[in-house]
């Protein structure tokens, strides 16, 4: 028997579907990641709609990495000083997100408006979408 630390992917989705603003979700989808591969770990169970405690939730669970469109400033802060690493701004299925993840290519799924939010600072013009991802070095 191994004792491998679990690390669980959560999306906040609505319906089928990344919802676009993290505090309106309707569901918290959780992922099991294990060699690289995702295994549905169930829903998070959503005790109100108030932010706080939506977020305790999140935090409870253990949760390493959180999927979501738009996210107020003070639940993204809180999720980050319990060590959750957030990457917000994105659209798209969870099919979708769940393959950015894979693949450390989340520009493509950038909420219209936000692609400049998937570039180093100081990448420049003429660099193609995707190259310059602020999360390349993540490691998992």
């Amino acid at each position: 028997m191994t004792n491998e630390t679990t690390t669980l992917l959560c999306l906040a989705c609505y319906g089928t579907r990344l919802a676009s603003v993290c505090e309106n979700a309707d569901e918290y989808k959780l992922f099991e990641i294990r060699e690289s591969k995702f295994y549905p770990a169930g829903l998070l169970s959503l005790p109100s709609k108030d932010p706080m405690d939506r977020t305790s939730a999140i935090l409870a669970c253990g949760v390493s990495f959180l999927l979501c469109g738009a996210i107020c400033d003070e639940t993204r802060r809180r999720l980050e000083q319990g060590r959750v690493m957030v990457f917000p701004w994105l659209t798209g299925t969870v099919e979708q997100a769940l393959d950015a993840f894979r693949g450390n290519s989340f520009a493509p799924l950038a909420m219209p408006g936000c692609r400049d939010r998937f570039r180093r600072k100081g990448a420049g013009r003429g660099r193609r979408p995707g190259q310059g991802n602020i999360w390349a070095d993540r490691v998992i």
